[in-house]
């Protein structure tokens, strides 16, 4: 069969409007309407984390080993776009069926990525990419689509004013959107004289302590830093929703650009601190990080950090070290804007935006994210709760 398939077909093997199956989508490939010369295609996940690892813009939340390991494989989806047969940007989305309503939602979080290495900025091709993304999954298939774009220095304006100039309509917020980013692109020096007084001050009394800190490889790295991370989660009581039974998918991941990076924090021989990055484009992304009891006494978290970004600063192609939120912490408000410093930037993140084909689509999915966020925003209230009952 013609790869190139014709609209009705879309539904075949599938028992919700504009939801595909593995197979179906393996097999298929679809252009849309743009132009004559402007094409979608669906990937496997091998050829979708090879192309993404070219992209300066990636992520772990845009490469198919991530979203299958939280999301499942039968809900991922990975499509290329490209024009005049010259690929101009990658994105891997979340597909849920709405149980009882034959309805369909798809999540794009933190793509499409469009900025391939050692290309020329055109934000067009980004301009492009959301395009097709809203006229395959809204208008081909039925779907409701939200599209999370990235917090960003450059180019999270360029991503928001796209989307509204493609019909999409704001939805919520993260609870807390900030995100702080420390500038790598400058010397170790450089860097150091930007950072807050008082950052600067612990850092140096850090130093004093005999830390012994090196990258480990991903395996021992990886039993290393859960061991630490499981001993905080029972001494703080944490209230763990991230994404990290990924990382043991990740530290195998195919391409060597997307497994995760380990680097820990020794005292008299033993972990006190350790941190997970992911370092794949021009952003280094904190990703997990874990403590033990002496940590705070010795201020590994400064010696640590400031360890990391003297390395990321000889690192070529790396302009930000992403040390992500705060969750609402103030104590981390102040550690890393201190870390950030002159330099640095705190990046709002942009909500995310939403576009459906019907209204009936569009309340249905709008209510649906309301009662998660509703639910989330609970949880956080019962989690302190619970954990000022402790203290």
């Amino acid at each position: 069969m013609n790869n190139v398939i014709a609209l009705q077909h879309y539904n075949e093997n599938s028992t919700v409007s504009g939801i595909l199956s593995p197979a179906k989508r393996a097999e298929l490939a679809f252009e849309p309407t743009l132009s004559a010369d402007f094409a979608v295609r669906y990937v496997d996940g091998p050829e979708f984390d090879r192309l993404a690892a070219r992209y300066d813009d990636v992520v772990s939340e845009q490469t198919s080993r991530f979203v299958e390991s939280r999301w499942g494989a039968s809900r991922t989806e990975r499509i290329v776009v490209e024009r005049g047969g010259e690929e101009i940007a990658v994105a891997a989305l979340v597909v849920f069926s709405i149980p009882g309503t034959g309805r369909g939602l798809a999540i794009a979080k933190w793509g499409p990525l469009w900025r391939q290495k050692g290309q020329t900025l055109d934000v067009t091709r980004l301009r492009n990419a959301l395009q097709a993304l809203r006229l395959e999954y809204v208008d081909r298939r039925g779907l409701f689509l939200s599209v999370q774009p990235h917090a960003d220095p450059e180019f999270s304006d360029a991503s928001v004013e796209a989307l509204k100039g493609l019909g999409f309509t704001e939805g919520s917020s993260l609870p807390y959107p900030d995100r702080y980013l420390v500038d790598v692109s400058v010397t170790p020096e450089e860097l150091k004289s930007s950072l807050d007084q008082k950052w600067r001050y612990n850092l140096k009394k850090s130093l004093k302590n005999d830390l012994e800190i090196k990258m480990v490889e991903a395996g021992a790295g990886y039993a290393e830093f859960m061991q630490l991370y499981e001993q905080m989660l029972d001494r703080k009581q944490f209230q763990d929703s991230s994404a990290i039974a990924t990382l043991a998918d990740l530290v195998h991941a195919e391409e060597p650009e997307h497994r995760p990076v380990f680097v820990m924090v020794y005292a008299d021989g033993r972990p006190t601190a350790g941190a997970v990055l992911g370092i794949a484009g021009d952003r280094a992304v904190y990703l997990y990080g874990a403590t033990d009891e002496r940590a705070l006494r010795l201020k590994a978290g400064y010696a640590m950090h400031g360890w990391i970004a003297d390395w990321l600063c000889g690192l070529p192609g790396a302009r930000w070290y992403d040390l992500g939120g705060t969750d609402g912490d103030q104590g981390l408000h102040q550690f890393k804007k201190g870390f950030c410093g002159k330099l640095g930037r705190i990046v709002t993140t942009p909500p995310n935006y939403r576009r459906s084909r019907t209204a009936v689509d569009d309340i249905l999915v709008r209510t649906i994210y309301m009662a998660h966020d509703l639910k989330a925003a609970t949880s956080r209230t019962l989690h302190r709760a619970k954990s000022l009952l402790a203290a």
